[in-house]
């Protein structure tokens, strides 16, 4: 059902007291600025302490009106009404290793207040002695569709993290100090479900965890070999949990199943030590070899405490269904590459790239699990007590070889040809113990495979410049790649690509499409005569147009078209009998937009765009038979906006806009909405650049 969302417009919109006292506030404001800045004087450079400062900040305010689905809004743009900041940024500089305490200070921020996503830059150097960057990042997620698990699986998170990182020495060009920092942090409320008793029941969860890294290195250059060392450690930390806060009978009415109460823990902390080095050096000027090596090892630990009362779906009385694993990993894993390009002549290179990856991930988990339970009428029955422990050992090599060669033919035509080899080996070793049943020839269950593969890969390209207008790029890749799941074949694939770049006079035009031909062959496990392959075809073409009539005026547009279909073969118990069935998907989506920015005079700006997005999906495509799945996504998206800007002078600029967001979703309309955010903003200059702008 569609819904009038009207509670940020009936507070903050202009239709209330309040909007309508902010409105005044802001115009008088206005009016005041306008005053003071008629009789400025002219500016001159601005310096503070021997610095000279430039800056400019843009703040301002956004209202919301939705109608529609909130939550979809949310999901997709999450943007809100009140103050914001826009791109704000100061400046300071002194002449070069004459500042007091640095040079050079850079600050910039955005996004802060009522964006979904914000961030803050710092950069300060002195010359000789330091340099210092520092980014802080928050993105706050909201996801809730009531078209995914039933709208049970959702998140409403914030997360922050941060790097930071300096340079002791930065122009020496023997050996430089390498420090850094960075930190993660993610927390927030959500939903989602628990399985038990063939049944589903939703649960709260709050998602908290938390990263740290720390790192110390050095690098230069010594004898013509440049050198780096980087050590680091990091830390992770989880204290996510699962609850339910009161009787739920799950998801399936016709099923005895309930939930009284639930909870689950799974408190996870560890650490990784890594060390990640590099050395380079150009001979002759004409071979250059670069070797890169990263050894790291993490050790890890993982609690589970879980426990529900209810009903089970033979509608026993559950007075405790207890869950606790402890769980232990260690993986070290080491990773090198060596690179050499040789420059044969001036037009002719050949280049080779060889990287090994190897890993060894050691880990166990203890279970004990006990099951309390009555009957119906009450009687006690049996308990059920559970015990075993799980070990497994995995051993991971991975190799590959890349040789290619460029040519340059003449001004006019160039390619490359190249060929990719990989080799993996995979060693798996498994213990598993039940402690609760007697030793069997099952009982430790006691597994020991190798698995070994090797893919190969043609590489070629041209590249044609048209003269004086624009040049042309052309790519493919054919061969295999090595597929995830260790049973499974290699991913058979063909993937083409090229694209052009064309200047005529005051128009720029680029052109590009690609096409993916991805097959993946399987066979039925217990039916081996049945062909299991899944074939996926992707096309795609964009196009983009940028024109400047004159110096005052911009127009830049564009179009893009993806075309996928994806055939995956599938087995459905219907009728509690395993059928053979397909599944498909697919996606027409053609994306659309325009742009257009004007300078009318010397005071008045204009830019306004429009875009849209549209996803034919199946189109008018069912599934023949009910084993036969169709499944595509589609829909509609359009987003215009207009601002105007006006120069008040030669240190403020006041902008006001409007930007207006339509989904509409033809497989559920509950989800279509619409948003209209009109915003407004000062942009305010200080330093003598002003004058310049």
């Amino acid at each position: 059902m569609t819904e009038k969302i009207s509670r940020d417009h009936a507070v903050f919109g202009l239709a209330s007291p309040l909007g309508r006292t902010l409105l005044i506030i802001a115009f008088v404001s206005l009016l005041y600025v306008l005053s003071v800045a008629a009789q400025a004087p002219e500016a001159s450079p601005t310096t503070v302490g021997g610095y000279t400062v430039t800056a400019t900040t843009e703040f301002g305010w956004r209202w919301k009106d939705v109608s529609g689905s909130e939550k979809k809004y949310r999901s997709d743009l999450n943007y809100k009404q009140g103050f914001r900041t826009f791109d704000s940024n100061i400046l300071f500089e002194a002449e070069s290793g004459k500042g007091k305490w640095f040079d050079s200070l850079f600050i910039t921020n955005t996004g802060w207040g009522s964006d979904p996503s914000g961030f803050t830059r710092v950069n300060m150097e002195r010359t000789g002695a330091y340099k210092f960057n520092a980014n802080v990042r928050q993105i706050k997620y909201f996801n809730d569709l009531s078209n995914v698990a039933l709208g049970q699986h959702t998140s409403n998170t914030k997360h922050t993290f941060a790097d930071f990182d300096g340079t002791i020495l930065p122009q020496n060009e023997k050996i430089r100090f390498i420090l850094g920092a960075s930190f993660g942090n993610m927390n927030g409320p959500g939903f989602n479900t628990s399985r038990a008793y063939s049944d589903e029941f939703p649960v709260t969860t709050n998602t908290k965890n938390r990263t740290d890294d720390y790192r110390v290195g050095i690098e230069g250059r010594v004898v013509g070999l440049n050198y780096g060392l980087t050590q680091g450690v990091r830390n992770f930390r989880d204290r996510t949990f699962w609850e339910l806060t009161a009787p739920h009978p799950g998801n399936n009415p016709t099923n005895n199943a309930t939930f009284a109460t639930f909870r689950r823990e799974m408190p996870t902390d560890g650490k990784t030590y890594f060390t990640q080095g590099f050395l380079n050096k150009t001979f002759a000027e004409r071979l250059e070899v670069t070797a890169r090596g990263i050894y790291a090892s993490t050790d890890s630990a993982m609690s589970l405490f879980e426990t529900i009362t209810g009903r089970d779906n033979s509608n026993n009385f559950v007075d405790l269904d207890r869950f606790l694993i402890n769980s232990y990993a260690k993986r070290i894993q080491k990773r090198g590459d060596l690179g050499a390009t040789w420059m044969a002549t001036n037009d002719f290179r050949i280049s080779n790239s060889f990287t090994i990856d190897a890993f060894t991930i050691n880990g166990g988990e203890d279970l004990d699990n006990a099951l309390f339970r009555r009957n119906s009428g009450g009687t006690p029955l049996a308990t059920a007590i559970v015990r075993s422990n799980a070990f497994r050992i995995t051993d991971y090599l991975r190799y590959s070889n890349l040789a290619e060669g460029d040519y340059q033919v003449n001004r006019y035509f160039g390619f490359h040809v190249g060929y990719r080899f990989t080799h993996r080996k995979v060693d798996i070793a498994v213990r598993d113990t039940t402690l609760t049943s007697p030793p069997s020839g099952t009982n430790p269950r006691i597994v020991n495979e190798t698995e070994e593969n090797s893919t190969h890969t043609l590489i070629a390209g041209v590249k044609i410049k048209v003269k004086k207008y624009g040049a042309i790029f052309s790519s493919i890749e054919k061969g295999t790649a090595d597929n995830v799941f260790s049973r499974v074949e290699n991913y058979k694939f063909t993937n083409y690509k090229v694209r052009g770049r064309f200047t005529f006079n005051k128009v720029g035009l680029s052109l590009s499409a690609m096409t993916k031909d991805n097959t993946n062959p399987s066979t039925f496990l217990t039916n081996p005569n049945i062909d299991f392959t899944t074939r996926v075809k992707t096309r795609y073409f964009s196009s983009s147009m940028d024109w400047t009539p004159a110096d005052a005026v911009m127009l830049s547009g564009g179009y893009s078209y993806r075309h996928l279909d994806s055939y995956t073969p599938i087995i459905l118990p219907l009728g509690g009998v395993q059928t053979q069935g397909t599944s498909e998907f697919f996606a027409r989506d053609h994306f659309g937009h325009v742009d257009i920015s004007v300078k009318a005079g010397r005071r008045v700006g204009f830019y306004g765009s429009y875009r849209i997005s549209k996803d034919n999906g199946q189109g008018s495509r069912i599934g023949a038979l009910p084993q036969n799945l169709v499944g595509s996504y589609p829909m509609s998206f359009t987003s215009p906006e207009i601002k105007v800007s006006i120069k008040l002078n030669r240190n403020i600029d006041w902008n006001a806009g409007y930007q207006y967001y339509k989904y509409s979703d033809v497989q559920t309309p509950s989800l279509n909405y619409r948003s209209h955010l009109p915003f407004t903003s000062l942009r305010i200059f200080f330093g003598g650049r002003a004058n310049d702008r």
